[in-house]
């Protein structure tokens, strides 16, 4: 690896808290008539939307399930994905479009241009946990979901799912697939991790409930995800079926309870995740999202859920290495599934036509009565009606750059991050960095290789606040070749800062880091320096270099998250933030080293 040895040359080159009384039973909130989550709404039978469900073909109404993707830029309208995108809405009439990527004002004005080709306007969806940055090349990024636990503050999870809302309307979204209400309590788990809340079923559903309050009040659609809860696996269902082996006592103890309040308070969407849970479903490989038993039985029937029911996407091997095409088509209906995301085959393509036909002929050969796609089909069109789509499909593209990414929205997402950094460790006292004026500092940025890092930017905001008298650092990826010229180096400095970005990547199977970086931060601690980490991700790294003398938990690399350290560094903020999952035996749920 490269070492850089200055810095400085490099850088030259609505709502209160609402949510506090408690049931026994699911632990379910008490919630006031007046502080419900939304507005109520009554489906009107002769609205414009609805009435379209009398004059609707048996394929059109099935077609109405149906989510296709795409990327949200303009597409030239020759290219073969907007000639796919145009044929599926234009002559198979399918109900809606999830976008991945994107440039909000190309998205804006190729949604525009795919309503417009659209008898019944489409549903437009997006998965913008944490802000539609997490999407787009320039929207607004907040802290991720284990940041908000650590504050403690459903206020502010409220604020975020608003301003959300306000960037999902100005760019045409209609649907977030959004908040995560699974339970990390696994700190094995490879794909929920920080984008859970935490690992307590109230604070879960505190924050859960406050941001779908703020979507809805929004008039985006809430998705609560990933039911029955994703988050006691070490298996990412991007890659296999994770299997939970737990009773029915200890899912409605834990698991269900922030997907139970959310039901009660008024979310309008659930999302199915791909788990097998034998508690509930017998046959082997059948994943929750594929079971009548979970989604019939226990969502609908037991939890009396009536709102969207959307599975996680198609193309996930949790689902796709166990049943044919066919297969898993009809068992979306015979679940009780409604929107059927991201349709694929068995041998990976695309699927939209093929999901269609093997539902339209079970319908035609008496397998699946038509009345069950009328049931799904109304509660789309309901939707779309409370959205008012029929009035304001359409949005105005050359008003997107004055709303995406607003002031407001980086002081919102400043103040989360500021409310969230735990101190978790601070061996005498060695956090905020005193007398640094006379020392010299080394950073060593470890990125665990799943995917960029921040730390160009944790470099550039360092340099402009830096109070020690000479700052040299490494920044590697990967495994590490040069650990003994590293350790060497490093007796040459008085303090050593050590920023990890550790991130949630789908098919890695793992949110750690190599042994090599275990190794290389354990042999820094063991060197008689002040040692300080900073995990801007994966708050459970410190298991693997207990022997730091720091350690701070930011749970994301959003530049806000990284502000926030920089100033705690130097005491320009003080450190609130406590854990919201427990690390290990030492360091527990609630913890975190405060100096108000």
């Amino acid at each position: 690896m490269q070492k850089l040895l200055s810095l400085n040359v490099f850088l030259l080159a609505l709502s209160a808290l609402i949510f506090s009384d408690y049931k026994s039973v699911f632990k379910t909130f008490s919630i006031k008539e007046n502080q419900s989550v939304i507005r109520k709404y009554s489906p009107q039978e002769n609205s414009g939307i609805r009435q379209k469900l009398t004059s609707m073909t048996l394929r059109e109404k099935i077609a109405q399930m149906i989510i296709t993707n795409s990327f949200g830029y303009s597409l030239n309208e020759n290219s073969e994905d907007y000639l796919r995108l145009k044929n599926l809405i234009v002559n198979e009439k399918i109900g809606g479009v999830i976008f991945f990527k994107g440039n909000s004002i190309q998205q804006a004005e190729l949604t525009n241009k795919l309503q417009s080709l659209s008898e019944i306007p489409l549903l437009i969806s997006a998965d913008y946990e944490r802000g539609t940055r997490m999407r787009l090349d320039d929207g607004s990024l907040f802290p991720n979901n284990m940041a908000l636990g650590a504050t403690r503050n459903p206020e502010l999870a409220y604020k975020m799912g608003l301003m959300i809302a306000k960037e999902c309307k100005a760019i045409g979204v209609h649907q977030n697939y959004a908040p995560v209400l699974d339970i990390n309590n696994n700190s094995l788990n490879p794909i929920i991790n920080v984008r859970s809340f935490g690992e307590d079923p109230e604070l879960v559903s505190s924050m859960g409930l406050s941001f779908i309050k703020g979507l809805q009040d929004g008039k985006i659609i809430a998705t609560a995800k990933h039911f029955p809860g994703h988050g006691d696996t070490d298996i990412d269902s991007h890659s296999d079926l994770p299997v939970l082996n737990f009773s029915k006592e200890r899912l409605e103890s834990l698991e269900l309870v922030p997907f139970k309040n959310a039901v009660n308070a008024g979310v309008k969407s659930v999302m199915i995740a791909h788990l097998s849970i034998p508690v509930y479903e017998k046959n082997k490989n059948m994943p929750a999202s594929l079971s009548a038993n979970i989604v019939d039985q226990l969502l609908i029937n037991e939890m009396k859920f009536n709102g969207l029911i959307v599975t996680d996407a198609l193309n996930m091997s949790g689902v796709l290495k166990h049943f044919s095409t066919d297969e898993i088509a009809l068992n979306c209906i015979y679940a009780g599934i409604d929107l059927i995301l991201m349709p694929t085959t068995s041998n990976n393509k695309q699927g939209e036509v093929e999901f269609i036909n093997a539902i339209e002929n079970a319908v035609n050969n008496g397998q699946i009565s038509e009345d069950r796609i009328n049931k799904s089909v109304k509660k789309i069109l309901d939707a779309k009606d409370w959205l008012n789509l029929e009035q304001n499909k359409y949005v105005d593209a050359d008003k997107v750059s004055g709303i995406i990414n607003s002031p407001e929205a980086a002081d919102l997402s400043q103040k989360i991050a500021d409310e969230s950094v735990t101190l978790v460790k601070n061996n005498d006292n060695i956090i905020p960095f005193s007398n640094s004026q006379n020392q010299r500092c080394l950073i060593v940025s470890l990125n665990n290789g799943n995917e960029k890092a921040n730390s160009d930017y944790f470099l550039q905001k360092f340099s402009d606040k830096n109070k020690f008298s000479e700052v040299s650092y490494y920044d590697l990826t990967g495994d590490v070749a040069n650990v003994d010229e590293i350790i060497s180096d490093s007796r040459n400095y008085d303090v050593i800062i050590i920023p990890i970005y550790a991130k949630v990547k789908i098919k890695t199977g793992t949110v750690g880091l190599p042994q090599t970086q275990i190794e290389l931060i354990n042999s820094l601690a063991d060197n008689g320096k002040k040692t300080a980490v900073v995990s801007f991700g994966n708050p459970y790294l410190i298991q693997g270099f207990n022997r730091v003398d720091a350690y701070i938990c930011a749970y994301a690399d959003a530049e806000t998250s990284i502000n926030s350290v920089i100033d705690s560094f130097y005491g320009t903020i003080k450190f609130k933030g406590k854990l919201p999952v427990t690390i290990n035996n030492e360091f527990k749920y609630g913890d975190g080293i405060t100096n108000n």
